[in-house]
């Protein structure tokens, strides 16, 4: 150990935080694009089992619970038989009255797509919204039970007026 001196302090790198991106501003969009669900399709196949969460969102204890439907369902929606214009207009509504009731589990049933003819349109598009949708923490395909593949137990963000 002869002739090894110890690091200064300041021998530490430093990363600058990444640059913030400025807020959009909200007069200028539409209705739909605010609440920032897209139309558009994944380009992949959708998975027949759904299951997202959100970094940071929820404990391990409470996702596996979501997951294995363990959770006090609070609310249900129901998509059978609407079209994807439809489903968006009732997804929005029912988030925002999710958030005004305190609701934190919900499931969400989309159906399989077995009578689309061209396969399951809700499903890919619930999958890709229900990502963009900030109140989301979590959400994974419902157990047998409440309808399997065909639905989503989703967990929902407390809100401050009913935490």
């Amino acid at each position: 150990m002869r002739g090894v001196s110890p690091l200064k302090p300041r021998n530490k790198v430093r990363h600058s935080p990444a640059p913030r991106k400025p807020p959009r501003s909200r007069e200028s969009e539409a209705p739909d694009e605010r609440q920032g669900f897209s139309d558009g399709m994944f380009e992949d196949e959708c998975p027949d089992h759904l299951h997202f969460e959100r970094s940071g969102g929820a404990q391990k204890t409470i996702l596996k619970k979501l997951r294995n439907g363990k959770l006090a369902i609070d609310d249900t929606l129901d998509l059978h038989g609407l079209n994807a214009a439809q489903a968006r207009t009732q997804l929005t509504q029912f988030l925002l009255d999710c958030r005004q009731l305190g609701h934190r589990h919900v499931i969400i049933v989309h159906g399989k797509g077995y009578r689309s003819p061209n396969g399951a349109v809700i499903k890919p598009l619930l999958n890709r919204w229900l990502r963009q949708a900030e109140e989301v923490l979590a959400f994974s395909s419902a157990q047998p039970k409440d309808g399997g593949t065909g639905a989503v137990y989703v967990l929902l963000r407390k809100t401050r007026d009913h935490s």
